[in-house]
This record gives C-alpha cells, structure tokens and sequence, in this order.
C-alpha cells in the first residue's frame, strides 16, 4: 500500500483498467451520541453488477458503477441506512476541482491557506419513502500538514490511501424521515480519507482491519492487513500540529464468529515509545457475509497520562465479495439502477438486512 497524504491529490483518479475502484470516506461523530459514515464511490467494489461485469470482459470500467453508501447510528445503534449504485449519468467526479456527485448527494473541497474545507450535501431517498437531507462541514485548520517516515513515499503498490483529514471540526443539520424520525443539529469530530485500487481488492489484500480513535489533541489511526498470508501492521498516533508518533506493534486478540461466518478480532492493542493502548470494539453497529464495522473504545497511556477516545473501527474480506452464495443478501442491501427489490420497499423488512 501506498500511503499518503496530500490534499491536492483528493481528485478523481483515471482507472483505465478493469476491476479498478476508488471512493472518497467521510466520518463523523457528535458529542449527543450520533455518529454518520457516507463514502463515494466510483467503481463499487461491493456491486454484484461490477463483478459479473469483470466476469463477462464488458462494460466493465469503474465508471460505469458509481455509488454512494450513508449510514447513520444513535448511541451505537443504526438509525438509517442506504447503499445506492446509480448509473453512470447520474455521478460525476472531478480530476482538477475536489468535488464529488451520485444521485443528489456532493461533496466539494476547498482550501485557503492551511486551512482546508469540505461541504457534503445529502439528499438520498429509500424506495420505502424514508430519506435524508442536509449538510455537514468539515473544518480543519491542519491538513496536508502530516510529517511522518511513512507518509508520502514513492511507491508503485496497487492500492493508495491519502489521509487528508486525520481529525476536523464537522458542524451542520440533518434531517431524517423514518419510523424514527430525527431532526439532528451535529456538533462533533470527523475524519476523511481517499482510497484507490487499480485492481479488485481480492487481489490486493485477504484481510484488512482500518480504524480511527480521536483523543482530546491526537488521532489513533491504524491499519492492519493480510497480504497473501503476510501481516502487514501500520499505526500512527497524529497530533493535531501534524506530527507522527509511529506505533510499533499491534496485536489483534479475540476473535470472534459472525452470523455470516466472518471470523475478526474484537480487540485490539497498540504500544510504542511511551504509548500502550488497548481498543475495545463494543458494538458491532454494521454486520455482513464480507464485512464489519464497530464503535468502540481505546484506553491509552501516553507518558504515564491516561486517554480515552471513541471511534469507528471497519474489517473487510474482500474476496467473499465474489461468493454467489451472498448475492441474494446483498442484492436486498444495495439498491441497483432500476426497479427496487421488494424487500426495499419496506420499511421494517430493509432494517432486517441491516
């Protein structure tokens, strides 16, 4: 993996070759227990169309497969839910303005000075009638400012990661039509990040564990990875000056058995020079046949201070993705171009498959 972080290299990527993805990954979460997660994409990894594209050697480019996921969670319980693959019409991606489009849903960037900005703009409706809407910014005066031996080398990896935003101020109103309706003022922290493959992820990695833990003036962001059997463990605790402390070991401990057989460590822990933590992943707030996410807690000792941070904790399988016997569950999450399937038209069956 190539790792990053550059904000002038937040625009679109060209991905001539088949099987390529990219997508742009926003969090947040606010200080009354909210937490929101929307990522674009172009070239879903996770689209059953995709792949039988790559199978059958047409229309299979990237661009032809853009989709937006948004999720939203209250005290670590989902409260609402899409994953939109459009077609290529209705998406567009910018390769000199930092800008994004699927469906009603945007992103733009900008900066001035050291100061970098981003504006998403959500209106996304589900075939049962529920929807969102509003705007989230995020503000930080730091970005592009990381310093760190494993930031932005050379590297010709098929895989790209450019953190942009390791922590920001993210500010804004939400509105949420469901059994559970919500109007939301956030106030809260947020990160951002932009990731591109040049081939299908199952190429690339077998494994991937991805979090990131704000503290009050630093952000524990670490990675682990299996690469054809070979562990690959990254982790950083960023300070928000921009400076890198680089852990030095991360050992993942027990594992546990999902529903759809997905086998993932719930634990976590982190040391280095004067640095120990341990991350606890609490609640499993998004569960399938190839992948997690988790909120979680990390206890840390920094220089014989004690820190806690909450956060957002991800594990993908990637090759799972290509099992045909998970298609018909995945069908039911993803909303493809065309007519909805049945169980997203209603309310109370789409939440099963959450």
């Amino acid at each position: 993996m190539q790792i990053i972080s550059d904000y002038a290299k937040d625009t679109r990527t060209e991905k001539p070759i088949p099987g390529s993805y990219e997508w742009w990954y926003f969090d947040a979460v606010d200080e009354n227990g909210y937490s929101i997660v929307v990522i674009f994409y172009e070239g879903n990894p996770f689209s059953k169309r995709y792949i039988q594209a790559l199978s059958e050697k047409s229309n299979h480019l990237a661009n032809n497969y853009p989709a937006i996921s948004i999720s939203v969670y209250k005290d670590g319980k989902p409260l609402f839910y899409s994953f939109e693959e459009t077609d290529a019409a209705f998406a567009e991606f910018g390769s000199e303005k930092i800008s994004g489009r699927v469906g009603g849903n945007n992103f733009t960037g900008s900066r001035e000075g050291d100061s970098v900005s981003y504006l998403l703009e959500l209106n996304q409706s589900l075939p049962n009638g529920e929807s969102i809407s509003g705007e989230l910014l995020y503000l930080s005066d730091s970005a592009s400012r990381i310093t760190g031996s494993d930031f932005n080398q050379q590297s010709s990896n098929t895989h790209v990661w450019n953190l942009i935003l390791p922590k920001c101020k993210v500010s804004g109103n939400l509105k949420i039509d469901s059994p559970k309706s919500e109007a939301i003022s956030f106030n809260g922290k947020g990160y951002h990040d932009h990731n591109f493959g040049s081939e299908p992820m199952k190429d690339t990695f077998d494994e991937w564990y991805w979090g990131r833990y704000h503290f009050e003036d630093s952000t524990l962001i670490y990675y682990v990875m299996n690469v054809k059997g070979e562990w690959d463990r990254k982790g950083w605790l960023i300070g928000d000056d921009g400076n890198v402390a680089i852990v030095d070991s991360i050992e993942l401990q027990d594992e546990s058995w999902t529903f759809f057989g997905l086998n993932s460590a719930r634990k976590i822990e982190f040391s280095g020079n004067g640095f120990k933590a341990v991350l606890q992943k609490d609640q499993m707030v998004d569960s399938g046949p190839f992948y997690q996410r988790f909120e979680g807690v990390v206890l840390a000792e920094v220089d014989g201070n004690i820190m806690k941070a909450e956060g957002i904790s991800e594990y993908i399988k990637p090759d799972r993705i290509y099992s045909k016997m998970f298609w018909p569950l995945v069908d039911m999450r993803i909303k493809y171009p065309g007519k909805a399937h049945w169980v997203q038209m209603s309310s109370k069956l789409y939440r099963w498959t959450w």
